[in-house]
């Protein structure tokens, strides 16, 4: 007699990330939404509700120990407004796909150029992390070559590209059906113990410093 494998049962979502999937959730319907102005009325009181039942209890002070913590504002799986940006780290840097809806709207149909500058900086702060350093944008500067369509999966990929001293130069671009629509290059500086003392609250960080590459 054989008997066929059991299927393990699918694990529940963490509350915390399945919280900030619906809040991502309820914000793309928002923006789409045609509901009359009771329902908007009803649904906003049910939120303020929401938000004075959460609101209790002291704050969770985080500590960011990486940029893929869960409430990163790029790629956070608890935020609740967070693109869900997602990358692999290789030699080559780190790259990934992340698909932006109207949430991230900026001209009809297409992602506002600032969410493609925050995006740029945080999968460029991944590329410095992965690389080995701990460091800080001093600089950013974006071209747009071309409009950023929303609801198209974009391929979004930084690597370092040297180090002078303390300074880490990156670059980055995002394409979307595998043509470039953006490109970025940034200056990041390598952080020392003194300066994540000096500004960073206590507590909110790690007390060691990764080590050098």
């Amino acid at each position: 007699m054989t008997t066929e494998p059991v299927a393990e049962p699918a694990a529940e979502p963490d509350a915390a990330d399945r919280l900030g999937a619906a809040l991502r959730g309820f914000a793309d319907v928002v923006v789409r939404t045609g509901a009359a102005p009771a329902e908007l009325a009803a649904a906003a009181a049910t939120v303020e509700q929401l938000a004075q039942r959460l609101a209790t209890g002291e704050p969770h002070e985080r500590v960011h120990d990486s940029p893929y913590h869960p409430m990163s504002l790029v790629g956070g799986t608890a935020h609740p407004i967070a693109p869900q940006l997602h990358v692999a780290a290789s030699v080559e840097g780190v790259s990934g796909t992340v698909l932006l809806g109207p949430a991230y709207e900026g001209g009809p149909g297409l992602v506002h150029g600032g969410v493609l500058s925050l995006v740029f900086d945080h999968v460029m702060g991944q590329a410095v992390f992965s690389a080995g350093h701990s460091a800080m944008t001093v600089s950013l500067e974006v071209r747009y070559e071309a409009p950023t369509p929303l609801e198209v999966p974009l391929a979004v990929s930084a690597w370092v590209e040297g180090t002078d001293g303390r300074k880490v130069f990156v670059a980055a671009q995002v394409a979307a059906d595998g043509v470039v629509t953006a490109r970025a290059r940034a200056v990041f500086v390598q952080l020392t113990a003194d300066n994540v003392a000096r500004i960073f609250p206590a507590g909110r960080v790690p007390s060691e410093l990764p080590p050098r590459p």
